[in-house]
């Protein structure tokens, strides 16, 4: 009797123990955090303020290889005369932990002419390695590997992350952003805190990405990237701004 009252007093503590961890796996973003935003690029320099793309994203839950996800799609066109600047459409979609807090996956795939190619990033929390392939013809594929640390990704699991991410006003944490071409980004993201003006009628947190080496353009200008929460459960994404080499791009939601 003895030995199966210790026994169960065992079993007992690992199931406590292990309690944290189930609820934790089964962790997941509100239902109202779900479904599609439009958005609104717009390029503004000195006294010229013009639209140069439309864009959604939308977020739903799902599974990858049999695995609950929080997927993220991204699309974005370019307006009018600007598609002859850049890419007249770009599509990705991300995979993360079903409370976003952890990439999974990520492709964007890359069609230049009869050409095709693909910018896909593969996140192995198991063997503790993230993967990125960079695929352009007629260049060479571009592979790196990286370690796995929850906290190196793409920018548009960025996005989710910073979407959902606890973290404190003033508070600091370092991130990795991996872009195509192989570039490796160091970077630090912080709450700067409540933001009342910019969006009025609307209380949003106030989060800025500050880059080293290069930013996000593929001229290597935006190394710096601020971007709006609202400060509901829901944290919806409700403006970005980067600083270029001249001019500012801004994103907001359509209407706002």
């Amino acid at each position: 009797m003895k030995h199966f009252i210790l026994a169960s007093a065992a079993i007992i503590q690992i199931l406590l123990l292990s309690a944290p961890c189930l609820v934790s796996a089964q962790a997941q973003v509100p239902s109202k955090a779900l479904g599609t935003v439009e958005y609104e690029v717009r390029y503004n320099l000195k006294n010229i303020d013009t639209k140069v793309a439309d864009a959604t994203i939308s977020w739903e839950r799902g599974t990858r290889e049999q695995q609950p996800v929080l997927h993220s799609h991204a699309v974005i066109r370019a307006s009018s005369i600007f598609k002859l600047f850049m890419n007249s459409e770009y599509i990705a979609d991300s995979y993360l932990t079903p409370d976003g807090s952890e990439p999974v996956y990520f492709l964007n795939p890359i069609k230049k002419g009869s050409k095709e190619g693909k910018f896909e990033c593969i996140y192995n929390r198991k063997d503790g390695t993230v993967r990125s392939e960079f695929v352009r013809p007629p260049a060479d594929p571009v592979v790196n590997t990286y370690t796995f640390d929850g906290r190196t990704m793409e920018i548009l699991s960025l996005l989710t992350y910073v979407r959902f991410l606890d973290i404190p006003a003033g508070a600091s944490r370092s991130m990795h952003l991996m872009m195509g071409k192989g570039d490796f980004v160091a970077a630090t993201l912080t709450n700067q805190g409540i933001d009342k003006e910019r969006f009025p009628g609307v209380e949003t947190e106030r989060l800025r990405l500050k880059m080293t080496g290069r930013g996000v353009m593929e001229n290597g200008s935006g190394d710096e990237i601020v971007v709006w929460r609202t400060t509901g459960s829901d944290r919806s994404l409700v403006g970005l701004e980067t600083v270029l080499n001249s001019g500012v791009m801004t994103v907001t939601v359509k209407g706002e």
